[in-house]
């Protein structure tokens, strides 16, 4: 038995002579790659992959398509628009990091507002406004610019507000909430042709036939 152990044990080798070898073949191992990485050559072939890779990776990164139904804009960091206004589907080039596509829906939406006024003798009245809004193509840059990509919610809130403080503020909390239809739709009218003069003076198209208004009192929901 001692005999065959021997045996064994000298075929296999001593664990010290392993760990040499691998050791070895490692060390080989390195110098070649390090010899690889001093031919310039190499060095020159790796530069050229990288750099194709880096050019392929970001051609695919700045391609962007506009959604369908909208048009696309393109805006740098500083906030500059490229002059330009893309239809919808179309593929447009925007560097990544440096610039973004914004995509503007171009199909009417539907806006609610809702905000609470003085009225002339200093009650506070609550008005609702449902109405359907619409960017004119080439004027989208400009109505971004003014309003943002919500521009149907900035109108309302920046523009439309404003007339809508000047009309309740000449009448009083009865005669809003509870006078009769005939006064109050004239009322609504005023409001209407002022909001028609804001939305014409900043290019979007609202829709009069769809645009509703009504005059509540904010505490009767509390009730």
């Amino acid at each position: 038995f001692g005999s065959s152990f021997r045996l064994a044990h000298s075929q296999l080798g001593s664990p010290t002579r392993a760990w040499e070898g691998g050791a070895g073949a490692m060390a080989a191992r390195a110098a070649r790659i390090a010899a690889w990485f001093k031919d310039t050559e190499n060095l020159k072939n790796v530069a050229r992959m990288t750099a194709g890779i880096s050019f392929f990776s970001l051609a695919l990164l700045s391609m962007k398509r506009v959604s369908p139904g909208h048009v696309g804009l393109i805006e740098d960091r500083t906030g500059n628009l490229r002059p330009y206004v893309y239809d919808d589907g179309q593929l447009v080039i925007a560097i990544p990091v440096w610039q973004r596509c914004i995509n503007i829906r171009l199909i009417p939406v539907k806006k609610r507002f809702i905000k609470e006024y003085k009225t002339k003798d200093g009650k506070d009245v609550e008005v609702r406004v449902l109405c359907r809004l619409q960017p004119k193509v080439h004027w989208v840059p400009e109505i971004y610019l003014k309003f943002g990509k919500d521009y149907g919610r900035g109108f309302l809130e920046q523009e439309a507000s404003i007339d809508i403080e000047e009309v309740v503020r000449r009448y009083t909390f009865d005669e809003l909430v509870k006078g009769s239809e005939d006064f109050v739709d004239k009322v609504v009218d005023e409001i209407t042709s002022r909001l028609n003069d804001a939305s014409a003076f900043h290019k979007i198209k609202v829709a009069t036939e769809e645009t509703t208004i009504v005059f509540l009192d904010p505490e009767a929901d509390e009730e």
